[in-house]
């Protein structure tokens, strides 16, 4: 009976992760996107398996499935495992918090690892076509225990984090540590590799092909010199079997049970009084509204309201502001130190500041923001229908906020720019032709969310990553920015005068953000 309810509280959790969506276009979407990612995966394991060889892409699939179960579990621990949007439901039933705990765990390794496996189906197939079969067979079997004792050493130190979660002053800083934590582990792991390997010091002038063949037997020739990490290789790429593997592989066992141990006891020991501070907690703490008689004041602070009711949501923000920069601090950097391989290296290349301006405009645009404005609201959003606001001002006033943001992410980028010694007059019309577009693409995203919003959920991140009006909101606003970036490098490519295309591109967005306002207004009517 107890292992039958651990079983059914694990199987809630589980289920609570996934909900099978109510609209048939949202199956569909989601339907395209997964047979979309499987041909994708299945293409790059071709042309690893073609121009290499099947140790190679044992190892190129290793290091793939340990990075998305990581990503996964980042996920997932910040929604499941340390979140507490369950204990209104299960805070009066007769289960102790221990079980509870290991409910959350055992779902946050559950879904991680099921969803790996399920695309190792290419891999596995390309190497049974090379009657590889004890490979394969030791994929199936012991790549489950890998990744499960990597995303439980992530879970583990989360929940050392966790412990202590009574001690933050607000959710946002606890998520602002975690967040740091989830970057700071994979990017030193992955600079002492690209260190050790000696990857910097090497010229990639050979193409696309023998530069990825280069550095993925680089990285595999060290991966094999490395004390622990030699022994999982090796027990993967080779096809036998020997004692000194089947210790390792129980010493595999082993450590994740530790951990796995070690996690649930984090978690489970303050639980109540964690759970319990989270609930009680006013969400409009430190909210003040200043009534004026400006009309856009009050819709906008009513958008910061919706904002500011949810710690996730204010993280969603935050990471909308900061992704843009980051990513420009990191290839510059890369660019300065000639770091990058030659055919990446668009730096002596006249129209370097324009490859750049499009390439942070889609990061500005990369966000779950801009799709889910009325999701967000949640149950508040009967106020819209019950309240006689305005929906145009409603709308535009969601709009200015997602623009602010990512041109806030574009200013930074920018001034980044100037900084490593890029900067011309010129770029001042990129940065507002990029900025227009992002007003475009601001104005086209929540048309989708608007008429059909995700209102019924008890988890923020439901409204924000989990919705697929996400998906379907980069159907609307994608095609303007590909169309106006398509005509820009058009001109660029046709010999057009460099201002002179920056100039007629500029137009063209102004008159497209003029046709919208246009037209939106006479929709939202």
């Amino acid at each position: 009976m107890k292992e039958n309810l651990q079983f059914q509280l694990t199987k809630f959790f589980i289920s609570s992760f996934y909900k099978k969506p109510k609209q048939q276009i949202q199956q569909v979407v989601l339907i395209i996107a997964i047979i979309y990612v499987l041909f994708q995966l299945t293409v790059i394991n071709f042309l690893v398996y073609y121009f290499m060889d099947s140790q190679l892409l044992i190892f190129y699939n290793l290091a793939f499935s340990i990075l998305l179960v990581y990503i996964l579990t980042c996920y997932l621990s910040t929604t499941q495992a340390f979140a507490f949007s369950e204990f209104k439901m299960l805070a009066s039933l007769p289960l102790s918090y221990r079980k509870i705990s290991t409910a959350k765990v055992v779902s946050s390794l559950f879904v991680p690892i099921f969803l790996t496996m399920i695309l190792q189906l290419p891999t596995i197939g390309f190497l049974l076509i090379d009657f590889k079969f004890i490979e394969a067979l030791k994929l199936i079997i012991f790549l489950p225990v890998l990744i499960g004792l990597i995303a439980m050493f992530l879970l583990f130190v989360l929940s050392c984090i966790h412990r202590f979660y009574a001690k933050f002053k607000s959710r946002v800083s606890y998520l602002l540590l975690n967040v740091v934590t989830m970057l700071l582990i994979p990017i030193i792991f992955i600079a002492y590799f690209v260190i050790e390997s000696g990857l910097l010091n090497h010229t990639y002038k050979d193409g696309f092909i023998n530069a990825a063949k280069y550095i993925l037997i680089q990285l595999f020739e060290t991966a094999s010199l490395m004390p622990w990490i030699d022994s999982i290789v090796e027990f993967f790429v080779s096809n036998k079997v020997s004692l000194h593997l089947i210790l390792v592989y129980v010493v595999l066992i082993i450590t994740t049970l530790l951990l796995s141990y070690f996690t649930i006891e984090n978690i489970s020991v303050n639980y109540f009084k964690n759970a319990l501070l989270e609930n009680n907690k006013s969400q409009w703490k430190g909210s003040r509204v200043y009534i004026s008689k400006n009309k856009w004041s009050n819709y906008l602070q009513r958008e910061i309201w919706v904002i500011q009711s949810e710690a996730y949501f204010k993280m969603q923000v935050l990471l909308g502001v900061l992704l843009a920069p980051i990513i420009s601090a990191i290839l510059l950097t890369l660019l300065h130190f000639d770091a990058l391989p030659d055919f990446l290296n668009v730096t002596k290349d006249e129209t370097f500041d324009i490859y750049f301006s499009y390439l942070v405009l889609f990061f500005c645009c990369m966000n779950n923001v801009s799709g889910t404005p009325y999701s967000r609201e949640g149950k508040y959003h009967y106020l819209l229908k019950c309240t006689p606001l305005d929906s145009n001002l409603v709308y535009f006033s969601k709009v200015i906020i997602s623009s602010t943001m990512g041109i806030i992410a574009l200013l930074l980028s920018f001034l980044l720019f100037a900084i490593f010694g890029f900067w011309e007059v010129e770029h001042l019309l990129l940065f507002m032709i990029i900025s227009g577009l992002i007003i475009c693409y601001n104005l086209l995203t929540p048309v989708y969310d608007m008429r059909n919003p995700l209102t019924e959920w008890e988890n923020p991140s439901v409204a924000a990553k989990s919705n697929t009006n996400v998906l379907i909101s980069l159907i609307y606003g994608l095609p303007i920015l590909l169309i106006i970036a398509a005509i820009h490098f058009g001109l660029i490519w046709l010999n057009v005068q460099s201002l002179l295309a920056t100039v007629i591109v500029l137009l063209m967005v102004v008159i497209t953000i003029v046709l919208l306002l246009n037209r939106l207004k006479k929709v939202l009517i």
